[in-house]
């Protein structure tokens, strides 16, 4: 796993440009294609480059064409069709807008295909090798925090979120700017999200929280790393953000919202 600098060969500009790690770069009809193709789509709805969980992935939730991924090898012309034939992952079409399991890249040069349109990657790793990350801070009673997940995690929270659909929806309404791959996102207050779903009190949202954390690293102190975690895992996605919004709507709609709001005593700010 490569935790180096990405950079895009950029035409426009003729050189290397860096991806920045602490946002999405989207693989959009701009970069592109300079906004010619329009049959390409607008983020958040195509293909897109991230940091997390300490890599670089290669996602997308583009739901008209499929994604090549192909090493550069140096040889041959550089076309849509030589890197679809030469391929080593193939992204599919995300159907209604869900995001496709995504691809960990490793360091070397890439080139990527979206259509008829090809990308140049390049994912530089420092020259020494990086020293392991310790485990974490040991705690009075011998735990060890930030710990890596378990080797179960992934499949303990898509089981969980199948059984309790509320628990889903409320996570993808409260971290819905990281969903939707805003730039500096930032968590909804607790309350917005028990007033639009109408939950059972201030505390619900913390205790799928606490839950959560214990599914995925068997211990509490992981809050900063469960929106990256939910994301990377295609644990949660446009799909359950637009089911928990679509929830949300009808619940304003039909007085719900304001019935929570009187129940909880609660204003939003600015209100």
């Amino acid at each position: 796993m490569a935790t180096g600098q990405l950079l895009l060969w950029s035409s426009a500009r003729s050189e290397w440009v860096a991806c920045p790690p602490d946002e999405i770069t989207w693989l959009d009809r701009e970069l592109l294609s300079g906004n010619e193709d329009l049959t390409l789509h607008r983020a958040p709805r195509c293909a897109g480059l991230r940091y997390v969980q300490r890599r670089w992935e290669l996602f997308s939730r583009d739901t008209s064409y499929r994604v090549y991924l192909a090493p550069q090898d140096g040889g041959g012309p550089v076309t849509a069709a030589a890197v679809q034939r030469a391929a080593s992952h193939i992204l599919p079409p995300a159907p209604a807008r869900y995001e496709a399991q995504p691809v960990v890249l490793e360091a070397g040069s890439w080139l990527v295909s979206v259509g008829n349109w090809v990308l140049r990657l390049r994912l530089d790793v420092p020259a020494r090798p990086e020293l392991p990350t310790p485990a974490g801070p040991v705690t009075q009673d011998g735990k060890v925090r930030n710990a890596p997940p378990g080797e179960e995690a992934v499949a303990r929270v898509r089981s969980y979120f199948e059984r309790n659909t509320t628990a889903r929806m409320s996570m993808a309404f409260y971290y819905q700017e990281f969903i939707l791959g805003l730039a500096a996102p930032q968590a909804l207050p607790m309350m917005d999200v028990v007033v639009a779903l109408d939950l059972s009190g201030e505390g619900a949202v913390s205790d799928y929280k606490k839950l959560l954390q214990g599914l995925i690293w068997n211990e509490r102190g992981h809050a900063r790393n469960l929106a990256d975690f939910l994301l990377s895992k295609g644990l949660l996605t446009l799909a359950d953000l637009d089911e928990a919004r679509k929830v949300a709507a009808d619940n304003e709609r039909r007085g719900v919202s304001g019935r929570a709001r009187e129940r909880l005593k609660y204003r939003p700010k600015g209100s």
